[in-house]
């Protein structure tokens, strides 16, 4: 819940105007002295029922906290993982209680830089009642509805909730809204065999396989798809009926799809939602050169514009939509353009 002060608070940043890759100065950066973007990140695992589970959400936090250090390079202060049992591990920050989840969210939404993009992740198991999810965790459970009024605390900006446990379907129009990335294990609260998607999520940090456009770095969207195909291959090798089906919202209508596309009308934000920084040769690039650094954030401001306007489609004439979209394309590959080719001019 807000408290006094947060709305003055420095907040996160994922995807909002002005943002040119995790790690890309915009315009503004450029200009300024403004602190490179660094990706925060809050991991809550919550009761395991049994110790075969405890021990598969703690590896799991494990994991992916390797990975963020490791493989992504983000300051081990950035990250926060609430664990059923504090004394689980020498990496846990403290105990998974409803108390400490909110204090730790509204934290990172303080200590945040204004580029800075942020993840919640939320492993375990579910419950439902009705549309409603919940997470179990130790005492009081954690629902969609309390989350998304902690998330006010983000005023401005884009944070990923991914709730990974099953029966979490609830979560999707609970926590739903602007410059939110919502995703789920499950469609409904209804399906509440346990849930492989979290293990797989975590995996596509981890490994190499989820990068698919090759361009060094895993978006949200290229980890949704690739645990989603790692679960129906799961299914698949064990000759059993799927039972869960994970959903991406990000365009805040509260209905995620089952299939996002970079294209929308969901995807287009989680397509350029990242933990990492961007690769070495472009950050370098824009730090040389203020240019470059001004066009990469041209870029990312049309490309937003971009995701905007398919998110009104159904607002508009099909002419003026497309219209406005040959518009911004022609923008962009002008921007590209620049980009492949600097001695060319724009």
């Amino acid at each position: 819940m807000r408290r006094p002060g947060f709305g003055a608070a420095v907040l996160v940043v994922a995807l909002g105007p002005g943002f040119a890759f995790a790690g890309v100065p915009s315009a503004a950066h450029a200009q300024g002295a403004a602190a490179p973007p660094s990706a925060q990140v809050l991991i809550v695992s919550g009761l395991g029922g049994t110790p075969e589970y405890s021990q598969l959400f703690r590896e799991q936090a494990e994991r992916l906290i390797g990975a963020l250090r490791e493989r992504l390079a983000v300051p081990g202060e950035s990250i926060v993982w609430l664990a059923e049992d504090a004394a689980i591990s020498p990496r846990a920050s403290g105990r998974a209680t409803l108390e400490a989840v909110e204090r730790e969210v509204l934290a990172m939404a303080t200590r945040a830089g204004p580029a800075d993009p942020a993840l919640i992740l939320l492993l375990g198991h579910g419950s439902g009642s009705g549309q409603e999810s919940r997470l179990n965790l130790p005492g009081p459970d954690l629902s969609g509805e309390t989350l998304s009024l902690w998330l006010s605390a983000f005023t401005t900006q884009t944070v990923a909730v991914v709730n990974a446990a099953s029966a979490s379907g609830g979560f999707v129009p609970a926590v739903a809204g602007d410059r939110r990335i919502v995703v789920t294990a499950t469609r409904s609260p209804r399906e509440r065999d346990h849930a492989h998607f979290g293990g797989f999520f975590v995996d596509a940090f981890a490994l190499e396989d989820a990068d698919i456009d090759k361009d060094e770095r895993v978006s949200l969207l290229e980890a949704f798809g690739y645990a989603t195909g790692e679960v129906r291959r799961r299914y698949e090798s064990e000759n059993e009926m799927l039972t869960e089906h994970a959903l991406l919202d990000d365009d805040g209508d509260g209905e995620g799809s089952l299939e996002p596309t970079a294209e929308g009308p969901d995807g287009a934000l989680a397509n350029r939602f990242f933990l990492a920084a961007a690769p070495a040769a472009v950050a370098q690039a824009a730090a040389d050169d203020p240019e470059v650094a001004a066009l990469l954030a041209e870029k990312q401001r049309i490309e937003d514009g971009i995701a905007a306007l398919r998110g009104r489609r159904g607002e508009l004439s099909e002419e003026e939509y497309d219209d406005r979209l040959e518009a911004l394309l022609v923008e962009l590959a002008r921007i590209n353009r620049a980009l492949r080719d600097p001695e060319g001019g724009a």
